[in-house]
């Protein structure tokens, strides 16, 4: 399995430390030189249709994290097999590729994106096979033990469930169709603020300003049939202090 990790080339320590806790058999790193926010044109982007004029809100790093995911997406909408992509803050379970393997073999085969990891510091919104539609709220108490990671990245576990999903936050760790690579794209850009989410369980409404939010958008208003895994294959610390993409 190739995982497609987006890491801008100067963060050689997010790079090691993804390596440490990731290389195992059946598994390639492929580091994707990720965009410089900084060193992007916003009017060269939005004569190319990549931002759109009301997106002023979103900062050069959430335009260089989106355009980093939007190359990929590029190429996996030319793929003939599904493209994993992932952040560099990402560690994966001791098992995660078989696991992937499996979860994917157990939902319907036109899925578009399937969210392997996410931010448990904010609300996922599911709905199981029979209908039924739960909010998962997570206490991160356990991320606090100093060996939290290091025990996730060396120990397997039971299999976790596909459910599927309307509203997940982050880009940590997911793996994406040919047609939903299509379907993102379409979606997710130009970057908007046109539409805004309703963030279930808040009772409240948000405007995006990351790709996240982007995506969002797309699964309450396009066609997209996605899906999480509980527990997830992958976790971060979500640090906001040590983000490329919030700083």
């Amino acid at each position: 399995m190739r995982l497609n990790v987006i890491s801008l080339p100067a963060r050689a320590d997010r790079r090691a430390q993804f390596a440490a806790w990731n290389a195992r058999p059946g598994t390639e790193i492929a580091f994707v030189d990720a965009v410089v926010g900084a060193a992007l044109d916003r009017t060269q982007l939005i004569a190319q249709g990549l931002v759109s004029p009301d997106a002023a809100h979103f900062s050069a790093g959430a335009l260089g994290n989106a355009l980093s995911h939007h190359r990929l997406w590029l190429q996996a909408a030319a793929a003939s097999e599904p493209t994993f992509i992932f952040e560099d803050d990402a560690c994966l379970r001791a098992d995660f590729a078989a696991q992937a393997a499996g979860a994917l073999a157990q939902i319907p085969a036109d899925w578009d994106l399937v969210f392997l990891g996410y931010n448990t510091n904010a609300i996922v919104a599911v709905q199981s096979r029979d209908g039924l539609k739960t909010l998962l709220h997570f206490d991160e108490g356990a991320k606090r033990n100093a060996n939290y990671f290091t025990a996730f990245a060396r120990d397997p576990a039971p299999a976790p469930t596909p459910l599927h999903c309307f509203q997940a936050w982050g880009t940590l760790a997911y793996a994406i169709s040919r047609r939903g690579a299509a379907r993102l794209l379409k979606a997710c850009f130009p970057l908007s603020g046109a539409n805004d989410i309703f963030m279930f369980g808040q009772n409240r409404k948000l405007q995006p300003y990351t790709l996240d939010g982007m995506i969002n958008v797309a699964l309450q208003r396009a066609p997209l049939s996605a899906f999480c895994l509980f527990p997830p294959l992958a976790v971060s610390s979500n640090d906001v202090a040590g983000s490329d993409v919030v700083s």
